[in-house]
């Protein structure tokens, strides 16, 4: 589906507050699945803050919907992580947050207490590297030289990738070290692994 943006940010910005909540609802992921332009993003974010309830309420399922695909999808989650001193601004606003966390909700968790868990978990996932962005660490934690690099297609990263995943789905709040990076992707990794040094911290 191609979208007009400016056509959309216009609509974004009418004096009509019926326009702009049409045009917020087209502007969510499950109707667009290919909007990723800031400054769409960016009034969003600002109507989710500062419009009226039911312009706040839109905004507010469409960031929702947004976070949940981040998780999942690495286009999703880079569009969400230029906005990530915006969402941690609408979780710090009570009137904000209790819409937000609502959205959350209506995507399948019973009760506030595992929405706000559900939150965390998807907040957590834009620190979430990619398996290319860990291949690369392997590559410079190890120097290794040009011949024997991994790629984010190697299966020991895909591991490592996947138990990364598993964690922030599951324990959101815990910190990974790089330690514990490193002792996990040496378990995943042992050849490139083999005789590294200072991997016991």
């Amino acid at each position: 589906m191609t979208v007009d943006i400016d056509r959309l940010l216009a609509a974004l910005r009418d004096d009509d507050y019926r326009t702009r909540c049409d045009a917020l609802r087209a502007c969510c992921p499950c109707r667009n699945g290919s909007l990723r332009d800031p400054e769409i993003w960016r009034a969003v974010f600002d109507k989710a803050l500062r419009g009226n309830l039911r312009e706040r309420d839109r905004a507010a399922h469409a960031i929702g919907t947004l976070t949940e695909k981040a998780v999942e999808n690495a286009a999703w989650r880079d569009v969400l992580k230029e906005f990530r001193t915006e969402l941690d601004a609408l979780r710090r606003d009570p009137r904000a947050a209790r819409l937000l966390l609502g959205q959350m909700k209506k995507h399948g968790h019973a009760h506030r207490g595992a929405a706000a868990q559900g939150y965390r978990r998807r907040r957590k996932a834009l620190d979430l590297a990619t398996p290319a962005e860990l291949a690369a660490w392997v590559n410079g934690h190890l120097r290794l030289p040009a011949s024997d690099r991994v790629t984010g297609r190697h299966p020991g990263i895909r591991r490592l990738w996947q138990w990364m995943k598993h964690r922030v789905d599951f324990q959101p709040t815990r910190r990974t070290t790089e330690a514990e990076l490193a002792r996990r992707a040496a378990r995943y990794l042992p050849r490139e692994f083999e005789g590294a040094a200072g991997l016991s911290g």
